[in-house]
This record gives structure tokens, sequence and C-alpha cells, in this order.
């Protein structure tokens, strides 16, 4: 015989089972309910599975609700989402009882009261997998490394989100792939409350991304975008394609694209060029009217730089004439853009704006003569 708090807890229960199914009776919650040992999660998997065909004569009846359930809540639509630092959770879920453990009373056995098997855990992101700190830290280490970055950026609002951390992310040959490989996994959600300087926006207009969930691969060193799926990805198709960043990893490729025969350079001038003078950098103007390049000096150094969209491409060759060290500044050098398959040198004579040349987020190669 149940004791009375007991017979309390498990109309919560049941009240919760009619909420989330929708349109079955009290006897039929009871039933089913008692065959899962009052395990709600286990019972709602177990009445999705059968829903389309439930033989109420296998579940036996040894419990007792003298009083009558409460008849269900309104549905109500929320998001789903277990870490409040990436989404706000302004009520709580149905399946995730702040303690399981009322559920059961104090008589049930005690790997019961630690069941972490609720429908929310399903969907947690995986944390375990996931590198902690901003996305320009996440390419530091990876070029420090020598490691691909791996990124996934989420909605809260989109389902599938949920569904990638479920079937793909907690994958247990992904999750040791993306361990034992060369990839670092960096994931952050895009949330309504964030402004335009978020981590997840931020990324979103570097690459003109416009829909949710994305994953990437991301070169850390060039900053350039290798690879991209939208929406779901199963775990089979994700690891085919990560095949060919398995091997070697982004300097490897770097040093390969530079050995390779590079096209014809534009003719060297005898002499040094006037450049013109550098002028300061934008900060303080919106972010939609300026061009972020990164610019790899020959002693290794990594070196940003903001330009204005409508500055001529030659400032390009003045910033780095400055950034040279002394010794160097009387030899000529070239700027290359290392795409995949052929870098691309640029042209000082171009007359092109930065905007006409399309050099937003990359990564420039000074070559001394």
């Amino acid at each position: 015989m149940a004791s009375r708090k007991q017979k309390k807890q498990r109309k919560r229960v049941i009240s919760s089972f009619l909420e989330i199914t929708n349109g079955q009776t009290e006897e039929t919650a009871v039933k089913i309910l008692n065959a899962t040992n009052w395990n709600l999660d286990e019972a709602i998997l177990r009445f999705n599975n059968n829903s389309n065909n439930i033989d109420e004569d296998e579940y036996e009846v040894e419990v007792d609700i003298e009083d009558e359930v409460r008849p269900p809540l309104p549905v109500v639509k929320d998001t789903l989402c277990y870490y409040p630092q990436y989404c706000q959770q302004k009520n709580p879920e149905v399946w995730e009882s702040e303690d399981n453990s009322e559920v059961w009373g104090s008589e049930e056995p005690s790997d019961n009261k630690n069941n972490n098997n609720n429908l929310a855990s399903l969907y947690r992101p995986p944390v375990d997998l996931m590198f902690n700190g901003s996305f320009e830290k996440a390419k530091d280490v990876g070029s420090d490394e020598n490691k691909w970055l791996l990124v996934n950026l989420q909605s809260p609002k989109e389902f599938t989100s949920h569904t990638l951390n479920r079937d793909t992310w907690a994958d247990e040959v992904v999750s040791q792939t993306i361990r034992a490989s060369n990839f670092i996994f960096w994931q952050v959600y895009d949330n309504d409350d964030d402004d335009d300087d978020s981590e997840c926006r931020k990324v979103c207009g570097y690459y003109k991304l416009d829909s949710l969930p994305v994953v990437l691969v991301i070169d850390p060193i060039t900053g350039e975008k290798m690879r991209k799926w939208c929406g779901m990805v199963d775990p089979v198709s994700l690891l085919e394609d990560l095949l060919s960043f398995m091997e070697s990893g982004p300097r490897d490729q770097l040093e390969r694209a530079t050995k390779t025969q590079l096209p014809p350079y534009p003719p060297v001038h005898e002499q040094m060029p006037a450049y013109p003078a550098v002028p300061e950098e934008p900060l303080q103007v919106a972010r939609n009217l300026v061009c972020r390049i990164g610019v790899r000096l020959p002693d290794g150094r990594m070196i940003r730089r903001n330009f204005l969209l409508t500055d001529p491409v030659q400032l390009l060759w003045s910033f780095c004439f400055s950034q040279l060290e002394e010794a160097n500044q009387t030899r000529q050098f070239r700027l290359t853009r290392p795409d995949p398959g052929a870098p691309k040198p640029l042209d000082y004579n171009s007359k092109m704006t930065f905007q006409e040349s399309g050099l937003n987020n990359s990564v420039i190669l000074v070559t001394l003569e």
C-alpha cells in the first residue's frame, strides 16, 4: 500500500503524463506508469513506441489513487534547452523535475534517485567535447596545435539544433574522432536577446550565414571556411566528409600549398614604390563598413588590422611595409592570399578598393624577395 506522500507524488506524475500524451485517459496513464515503476520518461517512451497498438491488458494495476486527478494543464510551447548560459529557460520542462527522487519516495532504491535518463539529458550540448573560449581564442589554439576548427552554430528555436546534440555529437564514434583527430570543437547558441556583437552573430557575419544550425570546418591559420553543412547532418555522413581533414592539419596543408608551383607574379619593380601613408585604424566605425584582415609576417607574427571598405588595397602594402623589421625594409616583398589549390598573389597596381577585392576576413602572407 502506497503511503499518502507517495500517492500525492504519483498524482503529479499522472498529471504530467496526461499533459504530454494529450488526450489519453487516466486509466491508461496509471497502467503504463505502474508497468514502468512510475518512471515518467520510460512511460512516455513506451507510449510513443506503442501509441498505435496499446494493449491495456498487459499492464497490471497495483496502485490505488483515492482522489480524482486534476485535468491536464493547457499545452504550452517553449524552448527546449538544458543549459541556461546558452539560452534563458523561462519555464522548467515537465519531464525534468528538480528532484527526481520525489517521484519515487524514500523507500525506492538509490539508483532511481540518481537516474539522469530524462528527456532533457538527450539534448544536452556536448560540453565534454567543447572548447571553452571565444572564436578567436579557438582559432589561436587551433593554429598553435595544428588542428582544424570544427564549428557548430545553433539556434535554440530550431529543433534540428537539439537533434544534432542528441544524434550526432553524442555518437560515440563522432566524439572519439573529435577527441583523437585534428579537430577543436567549438559550439555556441544564438539567443534572441543577443546583440550583433555576440560570438554567434560575429561568426555568422564573417561567413555570411543566414540560417542555423550550421556546421563548419575552419582553417584557423587563414580563417578560411573549408567545409559547410546546413541543418541536420547524420554521424556517418559527417565522418565521411571529415576523412580528408584527419590526414593532416592546416599547417601541413599550407606548407604543401606554398611548395607547389605558384602562378606567375606581377612584375617586381626595380625600385621600391612610394607607398601611401597609412591612415588611423577605423575602430569606432560600424562593422559593415570595415574590412578585417590578418597578416602573417615573414618572422611568423600574425597581426590583424581593420581598413575601411572604401580604402584602396594599396594601403595593405603600406601597412605591411610599416610592420617589417628595419633590416627588411630595403627588400621587396609580395603579398599572397593562400587559397586552397593555388595561392593567389595580390597586385599592387590593381587600383581596387577593399570592398572590390573581396579580402574581408582573409589572411595575407608576406613573402620577402
